[in-house]
């Protein structure tokens, strides 16, 4: 692995495990053993390197596991895989959900991908659901779909933010992440219709053992 790879792993982890606020460009170079003007090299400052992380994030999702409706995908497996993978992307950058408006604030340049990218990841929500509601598995007036669209990316973009105000012990493990996924079926259960109704809570029955799971392993 290139030094540069090296150094967006490592922040990754660091950032994840104690928070990107508590962590500097030295206690990065410390962590890979190089000196501080090997990692300048690569990166100016760490704004520069939660930048480089949050574009290895923008592909991983938008690329590799945010599905796109098509004809070979049944659209209620499309909405589990696109749940799975909003569960393992904000469980890999978890740090960046949790301080999200202060990251954003302190780099111009993260904001404008950043709301590029979530222009892209609305449409893509938007698609599923109009997929799901032509497939006969929703039903959801027009009037209603930006609505629906804007909640379920409010609870993918701040579900972690505000499970951590609302508990002593500021630790996020995946059953939280289950959670989520949880959120997002509840949102949709109103919507479902009773043809689909019974593998919509198959789905979430999945989703409740995982998170069992995942408590009673923390």
């Amino acid at each position: 692995m290139k030094t540069r790879d090296k150094i967006i792993q490592a922040s990754i982890a660091l950032f994840n495990e104690q928070g990107e606020r508590n962590v500097t460009t030295n206690h990065i170079a410390a962590h890979l053993s190089i000196s501080p003007g090997n990692l300048y090299y690569h990166f100016r400052n760490k704004e520069d390197i939660i930048l480089s992380i949050y574009e290895e994030y923008a592909r991983s999702l938008l690329l590799e596991a945010l599905p796109k409706v098509s004809a070979e995908v049944k659209p209620l497996d499309s909405l589990i895989l696109y749940m799975d993978a909003v569960s393992q992307t904000t469980r890999k950058f978890r740090f960046f959900y949790s301080n999200l408006p202060v990251l954003l604030d302190k780099n111009p340049s993260l904001r404008e991908k950043y709301v590029e990218v979530q222009h892209t990841i609305a449409e893509r929500i938007r698609e599923l659901l109009l997929a799901l509601r032509s497939a006969e598995i929703i039903a959801f007036d027009d009037d209603e779909l930006d609505d629906i669209v804007s909640i379920l990316r409010l609870i993918n973009t701040f579900w972690i933010s505000f499970y951590q105000t609302q508990t002593i012990v500021n630790e996020v493990n995946d059953s939280v992440f289950y959670q989520g996924v949880l959120k997002i079926l509840v949102i949709l259960k109103p919507y479902t219709t009773e043809v689909a109704k019974e593998e919509l809570l198959k789905a979430r029955d999945l989703y409740q053992q995982k998170y069992e799971q995942a408590l009673a392993s923390a």
